[in-house]
């Protein structure tokens, strides 16, 4: 199998400590940038590769690109990558970025969105995906239909367009379809829910996207904030009165439903996993 992976050395000149992982961390970041080369004005592997020189400028760790296929370096996600994105047509790209702290990703956050705007765009196709892991692997299950209903409360989830082909608001999926049904559309391509419990100790968000998203650099970092603030509600406040409260809420919610959709939902979250 030909390598097409190139790989570019870090820049020393950059020392990021307050964006690095510290020993008492309790919580890791990562996060992935979906957008469009506009192929108009740039040539899609000129443009590549100054963004990955510009990327050079701000960060601290080895890039990987590739505009073949995804980058299967173990360390990989220790690195920047610059790789195509598998649901976007042929000109589309994503920079993902090392597993990093929180101030990390802001600090990517401010320095990605513009290149976004000055190589390429986005549209309905395009997405940002934020991902939260606790940094202990041992002992963590976390709550995720906890999760759900405290990011719907803060109305997390619905505050951008819904992009009907790729990520769906996982109440509406949830809410709107029989166990089965949602057995099989999880990750199916067009249907993929904009939260999701990758493993005991890890979240995925994929609710901020859609065109111009990246245009939205305070709301995406505010949403950010508000998404790793719940992260930590829901792992060391689950007796709080507020959470308590919320349930009993959407408890009341679910009864006051038909009898059909009280069990379709019921089940549904049942095999999703998401309650016992």
């Amino acid at each position: 199998m030909i390598q097409t992976t190139k790989r570019y050395p870090a820049n020393k000149e950059c020392t990021f400590d307050c964006y690095d992982l510290q020993e008492n961390d309790l919580y890791q970041f990562g996060c992935e940038f979906e957008f469009y080369i506009d192929t108009d004005r740039y040539d899609l592997l000129e443009a590549v590769e100054q963004i990955k020189d510009e990327v050079f400028a701000f960060s601290n760790v080895d890039i990987l690109v590739d505009t073949t296929a995804l980058p299967d370096e173990q360390d990989k996600n220790q690195c920047i990558q610059i790789k195509p994105d598998q649901s976007l047509e042929d000109n589309g790209i994503e920079i993902s970025i090392p597993i990093t702290s929180q101030n990390g990703v802001k600090h990517y956050i401010e320095n990605i969105l513009p290149l976004i705007e000055k190589y390429g765009y986005t549209n309905e196709d395009t997405g940002l995906h934020f991902h939260i892991s606790t940094t202990k692997l041992d002992g963590v299950n976390f709550k995720f239909y906890l999760y759900m209903l405290l990011c719907n409360d803060k109305k997390l989830l619905s505050s951008w367009i819904t992009r009907s082909g790729y990520s769906h608001n996982v109440m509406d999926v949830l809410s709107q379809n029989s166990k089965s049904v949602t057995r099989k559309i999880k990750n199916k391509k067009g249907k993929i829910w904009n939260l999701e419990k990758v493993s005991p100790n890890h979240i995925e968000i994929k609710s901020i996207g859609g065109l111009d998203y990246h245009k939205e650099m305070n709301k995406i970092i505010a949403e950010l904030e508000i998404y790793a603030d719940s992260f930590n509600s829901v792992l060391n406040e689950p007796s709080s009165e507020y959470m308590k409260g919320l349930i009993e809420e959407h408890k009341k919610l679910v009864v006051s439903l038909d009898l059909t959709t009280q069990k379709e939902f019921s089940k549904a979250i049942m095999e999703a996993g998401l309650i016992d």
